[in-house]
């Protein structure tokens, strides 16, 4: 098999992230510019970490390219290729144009890619598939979908994931480029209840975390999260 499988997306943190420094200025400061709190980055933002962290990546088994002009009655001409077998991408007719609210920064027609794997999962779990979190570097969006994949499996199917492409690019996305994370996620039904604001309980937790410059969340609240 040619195409690598899905692997986990802590495998994929991006150069960008990791070259953020954990406290402006490279070292840890409590003073009046910071209203006496840390100079923290958002490297320090567990939350924000854990996107990165969550579920799987797939990533480009190949390079490809793609080239758009257009033309005066507003069509494109578009080529694509794909270095190899199976093909990675392909795209939908330009007449089916999308009605999405960031078409203004994406070209207004859809391509997909073509996945050879697909996860099966255990009974009563579902798998989000999206976009890399918080991958706006990209020159795609992929589109999110959910997939009741403990009863549904596709491997070697003709299914696609659609995707939108920036409108400044032109060129070759490279091999190993992430283009969608798969996050499994357990189906429950859930009610919403509506409750009074507990002034008492959110000051315990704003008093706990206050005792810590830094990392207060991490240090008592937050999971280890889990995929290999």
């Amino acid at each position: 098999m040619t195409v690598p499988c899905p692997k986990p997306a802590k495998n994929f943190i991006p150069d960008w992230y990791k070259e953020i420094e954990s406290f402006h200025g490279g070292k840890p400061e409590v003073s009046s510019f910071y209203n006496g709190k840390a100079n923290t980055t958002m490297k320090m933002c567990m939350p924000f970490q854990d996107s990165f962290n969550m579920g799987y990546i797939q990533e480009a088994w190949q390079e490809a390219y793609i080239t758009l002009t257009k033309n005066i009655d507003d069509t494109f001409n578009v080529e694509w290729f794909n270095a190899t077998e199976p093909q990675m991408i392909n795209m939908r007719e330009q007449t089916q144009k999308n009605k999405f609210p960031i078409q203004d920064h994406y070209y207004p027609f859809e391509f997909t890619w073509n996945p050879v794997w697909s996860p099966e999962l255990p009974k009563g779990y579902s798998a989000i598939i999206t976009h890399p979190f918080n991958r706006t570097d990209l020159p795609f969006y992929t589109l999110t979908g959910i997939i009741d994949s403990d009863n549904f499996t596709h491997q070697g199917s003709k299914n696609n994931l659609p995707f939108l492409l920036k409108k400044d690019f032109n060129g070759i996305i490279k091999r190993g480029t992430p283009l969608y994370q798969i996050i499994p996620i357990l189906r429950e039904d859930w009610k919403s209840i509506k409750s009074s604001y507990n002034e008492e309980k959110q000051m315990k937790i704003l008093h706990a975390m206050r005792q810590h410059f830094w990392s207060g969340y991490k240090k008592l609240y937050w999971s280890k999260k889990s995929f290999n």
